[in-house]
């Protein structure tokens, strides 16, 4: 079970400022596509470095290019949370496999 508190708006809402102030936009919406932005590989790996720091969590880079709508996009960040805090619920307080979660 996810005990994670990050939600899809809070996830949304770094997406959106984060590519906005990278690509020096005003603002991008979350139907806007980042490959129609001209986003590209050293772009997106800005985008996902700024992300990764924000959250704590590995994001793929491939990830950008296979959900490049930025809800879409959002959404499978925020999946990476969660599966990653659930992975994180696996273990007890001293590291060990935590029996109940095997």
């Amino acid at each position: 079970m996810s005990t994670t508190s990050v939600t899809l708006d809070a996830v949304e809402a770094a997406v959106l400022s984060t590519t906005a102030e990278i690509l020096k936009l005003p603002e991008v919406r979350l139907d806007d596509n980042l490959l129609e932005l001209g986003v590209d590989s050293l772009v997106a790996t800005r985008i996902v470095a700024a992300l990764r720091t924000r959250f704590g969590v590995d994001i793929p880079l491939l990830n950008v290019f296979e959900t490049p709508v930025l809800s879409e996009f959002a959404e499978s960040v925020l999946d990476l949370i969660d599966d990653a805090d659930d992975a994180n619920d696996a273990y007890d307080e001293h590291g060990e496999r935590d029996a109940a979660q095997v």
